[in-house]
């Protein structure tokens, strides 16, 4: 019971529940990739916006990763500063090399769009 009472109290000022409350500040917005094919007609969008999961790093840390809908929408919470993205390896490009950086302001959420090369030519 000694050796217990310790981690009891620790679990105890934690607060270890789920009732965190969402973070004030991060990234917002769209992920598209492109192009969609081999030649673009003039007037025809180029860009398509998919569905991923994406890691984020600060300081080549692993921070937080989301998840972008079939519209290419996402929202991650995310404290102001320097941030890298990278898709993994199941998204639908070929993510080998390619992420964004991108930066967190201190006043709400960052709106970005973040494209990625298929590789199409």
């Amino acid at each position: 019971m000694k050796r217990l009472l310790p981690l009891l109290l620790v679990l105890a000022v934690c607060g270890c529940g789920s009732s965190a409350e969402p973070l004030p500040n991060g990234l917002t917005g769209t992920v598209v990739r492109g192009p969609t094919q081999p030649v673009c007609p003039v007037g025809d969008p180029c860009e398509a916006p998919f569905a991923a999961t994406f890691d984020v790093y600060r300081a080549g840390l692993y921070v937080a990763q989301f998840q972008s809908d079939a519209q290419g929408a996402f929202k991650v919470g995310l404290v102001p500063g320097a941030y890298r993205v990278i898709p993994r390896a199941n998204a639908p490009i070929s993510p080998a090399g390619q992420f964004k950086d991108v930066a967190v302001g201190g006043d709400g959420y960052t709106t970005v769009t973040l494209s990625f090369d298929t590789g199409i030519r």
